[in-house]
């Protein structure tokens, strides 16, 4: 296992359901975004669409939100699923939790370079922030949307070029998110570590720590 305490220079995060957690008031707020796509995407009202979705999604023991869209004929499922994480109303659902900035408060001590890459805008992502009692200053860099994407590999390009009169190498930073697609599998090919945090159950093909939950970075980094 890499020493990141040895060879970590600078850290990323991710903001949706990295820096907190999933919740039934979060889950709720999100299909209601996906309705409205199916709505608009079957030309039906979102009653119908709420009903297409359910008969597939049938509460978590069918298939998975974004199986559901694609078999419900949205092809660009993933990127809706994406965007209705980071553009769902899910800020009044949001509570500080006294570990998390306790820890990111440690993790900016210890290692000093401090980021964020967030698929979500600027003031979405400060929304959050706030509400979340984060304070945005603990991080010296920001990748929001509108800025660079992670699932194109951009975000993680212009991170690393951020630094590139450090003299950093790739294998330097580490990104911490919950997303395999966008968060491990785009990274990694690059030389960036990763940590998956927040995860239910473990995936044998993804080659990093997977972790249930955001404390238990604290064995690792520390």
């Amino acid at each position: 296992m890499l020493d990141y305490k040895k060879t970590i220079k600078v850290i990323g995060f991710d903001l949706d359901q990295t820096l907190y957690e999933k919740s039934s008031e979060i889950d709720r707020a999100i299909q209601g975004y996906l309705f409205k796509k199916i709505a608009q995407f079957r030309n039906c009202s979102l009653e119908e669409a709420e009903k297409l979705f359910k008969e597939l999604y049938k509460d978590g023991a069918g298939l998975s939100g974004t199986q559901s869209m694609k078999a419900l004929g949205l092809e660009n499922a993933s990127e809706i699923t994406q965007e209705a994480l980071e553009n769902a109303e899910i800020d009044k659902f949001l509570i500080p939790n006294r570990e998390t900035i306790g820890l990111l408060g440690r993790i900016k001590e210890k290692y000093k370079n401090l980021d964020l890459l967030t698929g979500s805008g600027e003031a979405i992502a400060e929304k959050k922030l706030k509400k979340l009692e984060i304070d945005r200053s603990l991080f010296g860099f920001c990748v929001f949307d509108g800025d660079a994407k992670k699932s194109d590999g951009t975000a993680y390009e212009l991170w690393l070029k951020h630094y590139e009169k450090e003299g950093f190498q790739p294998e330097n930073f580490l990104y911490i998110g919950d997303r395999p697609k966008s968060d491990y599998f785009v990274p990694s090919p690059i030389g960036i570590a990763v940590v998956l945090v927040n995860v239910s159950k473990n995936d044998p093909e993804i080659k990093c720590p997977q972790l249930a939950k955001l404390g238990d970075l604290e064995e690792l980094l520390f």
